[in-house]
C-alpha cells in the first residue's frame, strides 16, 4: 500500500499510560534517528573521520489538535492522562505502532475552537530493565569497583614493557586528571583530592619497580570524585574533561594499557557519578537524557580507540589486544546504568509549555502552575525557570510562552 492507503485506512491515535485512547488531527510528521557515534581529527589528515555504532531510540516531534466546542474540556483530560508515568502507545499512519514517553508537552489555546499540542516523543523499549531488588548505587559502586580492580590486574600486564620516560608520561596524566576536578570541589572534598592526588605521583616515581600500587594509586584520582555531593551534571562535565584529557596518540603497548585502564575507570566513574545525583538533579527528563548521551558517546569513542589500537599477535614485538576481562566490567557497568536511567528518565518529570491567555503576574502563574505554596522559593523558581526579568514581575503580557514541569 502507498502512503495514501495509510492515511485513509489508519487513524491517528495516542493511547496514553492511563489506558485512555484519543484521536486528535494531526499534521507534519517526522522521525529523527541518532546514532552512538565519533568524530576524530588526525594530525596532517585532511578531513574528519566518523565512527557510527548502533542507534539509539528514535525521537518523534508530535503535532496534533483537538477542535470544536469542546476542545478545551478534551486539551485537559488529555494533560490529565499525560500525566500518568507509565507509557504510551502511539498509533501513527506513516510510522506504524511505537510506544515510548513524553519528554514535554507544549499547550496552545490562543486559536478559538482549536487547542494545538505539540509533544516531543521519546521511543522507548517496553521491558523494564534492569530486573533488581539491590540498591542500584551500591550495585553501580560495585561494579565499578570491579572495573577498578580489573584496570590494576590489566595495567600490571605492562611491567615487562615499562620504560623510564613512562613516569613522566603517567606523571604528566595524573596532572590533567587532577585538573579536570580540583576547579570543583571544595574545602574537606578539595584537601582530600590533593592528598590523594599526591600520593599517586608518589607511587608513580616507583611505576617500574611496582606498577600495581602506582595505578592503584593513580585510579583513586577517578574513583574519588565520583561520590562527592555536587550536581550530577557537573560531575557529568568533569569526567567528559577527564576523558579528553587522557586521549592521545598511543605510540607503545604501555600508553595503550594505560589508555584502557584509565578511560575504562573514568567511564565506570562516569556511570557511577551519574546514580549518585542530588535531590534537585534529574527533576525533568532532558537532563537525564543528555547523561545517557555523554555515557553513550564516550563509551563508543573508547571502544573505537582501542579498536585502532590493536595489534595482531603475530605481531610480537607490538602485540596489543585489549583486556577481555576488563572490557567485560566495562561493558556490564554501562549497560547497567544506561537502564536504570532509562527508568528514572521515565520517572522524571515532563516539561510544560503553555502560552498565557491574558496578561497576569509573577505570583498568580506560581500560584497556577506550582500549586498553592506561592512561597518566595516557589516564586524564585518559577521566576528563574521562565528567565522572567523585573519589568514582567507584576505584568507578564499575554501569549507569553510559560514552561513548568509535572
Amino acid at each position: 500500500m502507498g502512503w495514501k492507503d495509510d492515511l485513509e485506512n489508519i487513524k491517528f491515535s495516542i493511547k496514553t499510560g492511563d489506558g485512555k485512547e484519543y484521536f486528535p488531527l494531526w499534521k507534519d510528521s517526522e522521525k529523527s534517528k541518532d546514532y552512538n557515534s565519533s568524530a576524530f581529527d588526525f594530525i596532517d589528515v585532511s578531513g574528519t573521520f566518523v565512527d557510527r555504532k548502533k542507534p539509539k531510540g528514535n525521537k518523534y516531534p508530535l503535532t496534533f489538535y483537538f477542535q470544536g466546542d469542546d476542545c478545551i474540556t478534551q486539551s485537559n483530560e488529555f494533560e490529565n492522562s499525560a500525566d500518568d508515568s507509565r507509557a504510551w502507545e502511539i498509533t501513527h499512519p506513516f510510522y506504524g505502532t511505537i510506544k515510548g514517553q513524553p519528554l514535554s508537552l507544549k499547550r496552545n489555546d490562543n486559536n478559538y475552537n482549536v487547542t494545538e499540542i505539540t509533544v516531543d516523543f521519546w521511543e522507548s523499549i517496553t521491558d523494564d530493565y534492569p530486573i533488581s531488588d539491590v540498591s542500584v548505587k551500591d550495585e553501580v559502586l560495585s561494579k565499578r569497583n570491579l572495573v577498578s580492580q580489573s584496570a590494576v590486574t590489566s595495567y600490571s600486564s605492562s611491567e615487562n614493557v615499562l620504560q623510564s620516560e613512562d613516569i613522566t608520561k603517567n606523571k604528566d596524566a595524573n596532572i590533567l586528571t587532577n585538573s579536570a576536578f580540583d576547579t570543583s570541589l571544595e574545602n574537606d572534598d578539595f584537601a582530600d583530592y590533593q592528598i590523594i592526588f599526591g600520593s599517586a605521583q608518589k607511587a608513580t616515581d616507583d611505576l617500574l619497580n611496582n606498577a600495581s600500587n602506582a595505578i592503584e594509586k593513580t585510579n583513586e584520582l577517578l574513583n574519588f570524585p565520583s561520590g562527592v555531593d555536587l550536581p550530577v551534571l557537573v560531575k557529568v562535565k568533569n569526567y567528559v574533561n577527564a576523558f579528553e584529557n587522557l586521549v592521545k596518540e598511543l605510540q607503545t603497548i604501555a600508553d595503550k594499557l594505560f589508555f584502557e585502564s584509565q578511560a575504562g575507570l573514568c567511564i565506570s566513574n562516569l556511570c557511577n557519578a551519574s546514580v549518585n545525583y542530588q535531590e534537585t538533579d534529574f527533576e525533568i527528563r532532558n537532563e537525564v537524557e543528555q547523561v545517557v548521551n555523554e555515557i553513550l558517546i564516550i563509551y563508543a569513542q573508547y571502544l573505537l580507540i582501542l579498536d585502532n589500537a590493536s595489534v595482531s599477535i603475530y605481531d610480537v614485538g607490538n602485540t596489543y589486544q585489549p583486556d577481555a576481562g576488563l572490557q567485560n566490567d566495562v561493558y556490564n557497568i554501562v549497560m547497567f546504568t544506561i537502564g536504570n536511567l532509562y527508568n528514572l528518565a521515565f520517572n522524571a518529570k515532563q516539561e510544560r509549555l503553555v502560552y498565557t491567555t491574558k496578561d497576569t503576574n509573577l505570583i498568580l502563574l506560581t500560584h497556577k502552575y506550582l500549586g498553592l505554596d506561592a512561597s518566595d522559593e516557589n516564586i524564585d523558581k518559577f521566576r528563574q525557570i521562565n528567565n522572567i526579568k523585573m519589568n514582567e514581575l507584576f505584568n507578564v503580557k499575554k501569549d507569553r510562552l510559560i514552561k513548568y514541569y509535572v
